[in-house]
């Protein structure tokens, strides 16, 4: 395990380290071993940088805070319909905690792990662990690395490699949070090839796409301010909390993200959902009241999979591995 570089607090008693990724532009990774937080994503910008991401600066901020942010998402992202599944006819529960079902992993997840680190380059982290049952709660264990490589692009490229000890399920996401204006004033989303999901009152798949609803249409790109406040003409909802199915592509992205302050976020997934989420979260009051300024965007395998074998698989047989990557890419605009 590599040496603490920077102290950032505890967590359950254990020191919680700030790890610094670089690269030539002067760019800059934050990476926490809590969680696999990313606590810093800085590019220059005449001449000093900017943190793309929301944060805070201490451990303790991440810890109290319900939104999950920037840290990774596991054993599975999003909901999970009953918090119950079925793996080669054995039926597993669960912790349900959000209502009857199963969100993000549950309390003990990724998000709460303390990672070892070890250095690959200035550039280059990973973080590894073991999901417990006894733990986390679900089916047996695995072994779990995160790879974060900060290139020389500006790209910060995510790779997950899971090794699983017994049957399980494993299909995680970064819950990262973009800074945006307040308000999302100027920001702008494109997802090109995204087809919407059609969610049920508690924001599950029900496995039909609603494509013509032009509310949720960002094939084109859409300010994300106005199609806010027409979201809440036409519906109850006050912001956006949606699924959406999308092409694969580690070559073009599923996403691109205008933050209305001069850059542009590109991000990449070799699966095919994603989640988009708007949202204040730093500060819960103003979220409620629906002043936002982030947004979250979660590439996954789309969410509930478990229940339709039509959105992909994310079971693994005992002694199965598997892998997923998630880019991120900064340009200035």
């Amino acid at each position: 395990m590599s040496a603490c570089e920077q102290a950032f607090g505890f967590f359950q008693d254990q020191a919680v380290c700030k790890y610094i990724l670089t690269n030539s532009k002067g760019s800059r990774a934050g990476i926490l071993n809590l969680g696999g937080i990313i606590q810093e994503f800085s590019v220059l910008q005449n001449g000093g940088p900017h943190n793309l991401v929301v944060h805070f600066d201490d451990a303790q901020g991440y810890i109290e805070n319900p939104f999950q942010i920037n840290k990774q998402i596991g054993r599975v992202a999003g909901r999970i319909k009953g918090a119950a599944f079925e793996i080669n006819g054995q039926a597993y529960q669960v912790e349900a905690n959000e209502g009857k079902n199963a969100l993000h992993g549950g309390s003990n997840g990724l998000s709460m792990q303390l990672f070892d680190a070890a250095w690959v380059s200035r550039s280059e982290l990973v973080l590894s662990t073991r999901l417990q049952q006894v733990s986390d709660g679900y089916p047996n264990d695995l072994d779990v690395s995160i790879h974060y490589h900060l290139t020389d692009d500006d790209s910060l490229k995510i790779t997950y490699r899971a090794t699983a000890l017994g049957d399980t399920v494993f299909d995680p996401t970064m819950h990262i949070y973009w800074r945006l204006p307040q308000g999302l004033a100027g920001a702008r989303l494109a997802i090109p090839d995204g087809q919407h999901m059609q969610l049920d009152a508690e924001r599950l798949p029900t496995g039909l796409s609603d494509g013509g609803n032009a509310l949720f249409d960002f094939s084109d790109g859409q300010d994300l301010a106005q199609a806010v406040s027409a979201l809440r003409r036409s519906t109850t909802q006050s912001g956006f909390d949606e699924a959406y199915r999308v092409r694969p592509d580690l070559a073009a992205p599923v996403a691109v993200l205008d933050t209305g302050e001069g850059f542009r976020v590109n991000i990449f997934s070799n699966r095919n959902g994603l989640v988009v989420f708007t949202a204040a979260p730093k500060e819960p009051a103003q979220h409620d009241a629906g002043d936002y300024d982030a947004l979250a965007t979660e590439a996954q395998t789309l969410p509930d999979s478990l229940h339709h074998p039509e959105f992909g698989n994310i079971r693994l047989n005992k002694g199965e591995c598997k892998e997923a990557v998630i880019i991120y890419q900064i340009e200035m605009n």
